[in-house]
């Protein structure tokens, strides 16, 4: 079960995937200097959707899918979470939205038997313990901490509504195909993005040529994302491929502290490594029912 299928290609797929996440992340957080959350968005999720479509057309599969209620829930978790993301980037520094979005894992767990009928383990009510007070251990207020604002809020909610999401994609995934999932998320995300951007006193069209490029660097690394990490999901179980994911969360740290200038107290590491091991643990725990 837990062989690699093609050794050769599971390794660049599965190294490439938290990578290009990364990078996108990374993107997200600079295109913040030169667009606003809207415009980010609408770049992210219009590449996407126009190219699903031709990718999708090619390999003969269907596009809408099936339950198209909940593929469009799914769509709105997604690329709500996304875009609270990009506005807690714009707010708190890069390294701790990144921690804090990490706790996902542990919603997940939590939400798991309401959205997919899968029970929460014992053991794993230690794991979600344990995230959370390395969360209350990174806000509880200190001397060096700076005052709690909107951005931590975001970055906490998109990672309930990513976890939404991940249990949704389990639920969909057992009779919809993994480009149909990224359709409903650029369509609904699309939608999102452009409706508020509209009604703004803002261009819709990027005013400069770095942020064209920071547009067609969130859209492409976006793009790229997707694909990798599905095809790393064909290639490896789901559980191994969540275990290396999270390499994402010290590439993105490393580079807020590092190239940003970012504060790294020892309230954020001890803080982050509990969030990040408990996370871990959570994924490698087993399941009743997976859609590997």
């Amino acid at each position: 079960m837990t062989a690699l299928r093609s050794t050769p290609g599971a390794l660049i797929w599965v190294i490439l995937a938290p990578l290009f996440y990364a990078a996108l992340s990374v993107s997200a957080k600079l295109a913040g200097e030169h667009l606003s959350v809207w415009q980010v968005g609408l770049g992210r999720f219009a590449f996407g959707l126009l190219i699903v479509p031709f990718i999708v057309k090619a390999l003969g599969l269907s596009l809408w899918g099936h339950q198209r209620f909940l593929l469009t829930v799914r769509g709105l978790c997604g690329s709500v979470a996304f875009l609270l993301l990009v506005a807690a980037f714009q707010r708190i520094p890069l390294s701790l939205a990144m921690v804090l979005f990490y706790l996902y894992p542990a919603f997940t767990a939590i939400l798991s038997p309401w959205i997919t009928g899968e029970p929460t383990v014992k053991i794993a009510w230690l794991f979600i313990c344990g995230a959370f007070i390395g969360t209350s251990l990174i806000l509880w207020p200190h001397e060096a901490s700076g005052a709690l604002n909107l951005g931590h809020l975001f970055a906490v909610v998109a990672s309930v509504l990513c976890a939404l999401t991940l249990l949704l994609v389990r639920r969909l995934g057992r009779e919809n195909n993994i480009y149909t999932l990224f359709f409903y998320l650029c369509l609904t995300g699309a939608l999102a993005s452009l409706a508020p951007l509209m009604l703004q006193d803002l261009p819709i069209l990027p005013g400069s040529t770095t942020a064209w490029l920071s547009v067609a660097a969130v859209a492409v690394f976006s793009v790229a994302a997707q694909l990798t990490i599905n095809q790393a999901l064909v290639r490896i179980p789901a559980t191994i491929v969540s275990v290396i994911m999270t390499v994402e969360v010290p590439l993105v740290a490393g580079f807020g502290v590092l190239y940003l200038d970012e504060p790294l107290g020892w309230r954020l590491v001890v803080g982050a490594s509990l969030i990040f091991s408990c996370g871990v643990g959570l994924s490698l725990l087993p399941s009743k029912s997976t859609t590997d």
